[in-house]
């Protein structure tokens, strides 16, 4: 597929092209005014178990999809990328990249939006109004192109603004958000959540690459829990994890942060991405070489899982999280869809058809040989 956003339809959409450049305040409008027939519900519960929240986003059930499996009856015919279209909400950021350019927009069908006070007129036991922001980050306006077949100066690049939008929505929001205080994060107002859902099967709707960030008053589960282990332990989950992590399950040091397979790996396949940096707790703060180190972790990671899985059997799709803020240090966690959840796992009881280092070493003899083939064609075009 041959599909790209070019610069004639990008400059329709466009309404601010550095998101470090643009206030608080029109972002805030931008959003309000674009966003209006798909708003989430505006609620969040919380499991009295572990305090897990729960946002209900009815709207987001009509999300269309592009990516969902043919029938194998019906010929394949080239579908239709909205993105490429520019059939999309107005772009707040954009960067060049070596071909084409990454851009962030907002999300059509956000799970959170920045309602006015006392706009959400339900109230409900044991819960509380969700308000925020959401945006999708594309990686490349072009359609064929992400993290796995991008040079690693352009993944930089994308990691960038990924990290440019994390501290315009973190320092510059004063008074929009009455997050809860916690951790050292007294002049933060509310906290940015970043992810990456690609396949249908993991909670990806489109084909063209991208990544997900929002920004709101409620704290996931798994961002608490970092605060809990570091409180508890007197030391960072990356720190601990760096220390205590077998060395024959290293995927690759890239110096400022390594790869590896974590020894409690709960699926095949599964990789964590370690800032070695334990005083660096967002992407923002990242100095050229740490933002370069975690961009090629990045697309190495990816790589490693585009390959395997269709050899293993499996339809490509995975999750990327990312973990920010006090108590984790800085990591990324990468699931493949490598394995169905089951009833054990559903009581806390994880199953996993593999152990971490046969998948260590497969990954690691992937990465040794796509790197081999990229020097052959380095050389072959010199």
């Amino acid at each position: 597929m041959n599909q790209q956003l070019d610069r004639e339809s990008l400059a329709r959409i466009l309404e601010a092209e550095d998101i470090g450049k643009l206030s608080f305040s029109t972002l805030l409008r931008l959003f309000r005014d674009e966003i209006a027939d798909s708003l989430p519900d505006g609620i969040c519960r919380f499991d009295p178990r572990d305090g897990t929240p729960v946002l209900f986003t009815s709207a987001r059930a009509r999300r269309p999809h592009d990516n969902l499996p043919e029938p194998s009856s019906e010929p394949r015919a080239e579908r239709v990328c909205a993105i490429c279209q520019g059939n999309t909400t107005g772009v707040v950021d954009v960067a060049d990249l070596s071909e084409g350019s990454t851009f962030i927009n907002k999300n059509l069908y956000p799970i959170l939006y920045p309602f006015e006070a006392g706009n959400v007129g339900h109230s409900w036991v044991q819960g509380q109004t969700a308000y925020g922001f959401h945006f999708v980050q594309w990686t490349s306006s072009l359609h064929d192109r992400g993290w796995h077949n991008m040079p690693p100066a352009d993944c930089a690049i994308v990691m960038q603004r990924l990290a440019a939008l994390e501290k315009k929505l973190l320092t510059d929001s004063q008074g929009f958000s009455s997050a809860e205080p916690w951790g050292d994060r007294p002049g933060y107002h509310g906290f940015v959540s970043i992810i990456k859902n690609y396949g249908h099967l993991v909670g990806g709707s489109l084909a063209h690459d991208h990544q997900q960030i929002a920004f709101g008053n409620i704290l996931p589960r798994r961002i608490r829990d970092d605060a809990r282990f570091e409180r508890e332990r007197g030391e960072t989950f990356s720190a601990y994890l760096l220390r205590e992590n077998p060395s024959d399950l290293i995927i690759q040091d890239y110096g400022p942060a390594v790869l590896l397979t974590p020894y409690f790996m709960r699926r095949p396949y599964d990789m964590l991405l370690l800032v070695k940096d334990g005083g660096k707790k967002h992407l923002y703060e990242l100095d050229e070489a740490e933002i370069a180190a975690v961009a090629e972790g990045w697309r190495d990671a990816i790589r490693a899982i585009r390959a395997i899985m269709p050899a293993i059997g499996r339809e490509t799709a995975y999750n990327v999280v990312v973990h920010n803020g006090p108590g984790a240090g800085l990591y990324f966690e990468f699931f493949p869809y490598t394995q169905e959840i089951g009833g054990a796992e559903h009581l806390g009881l994880f199953i996993c058809q593999g152990n971490p280092k046969s998948t260590t070493d497969r990954i690691r003899k992937y990465l040794a040989k796509a790197g081999r083939q990229a020097s052959k064609q380095c050389t072959s075009r010199s």
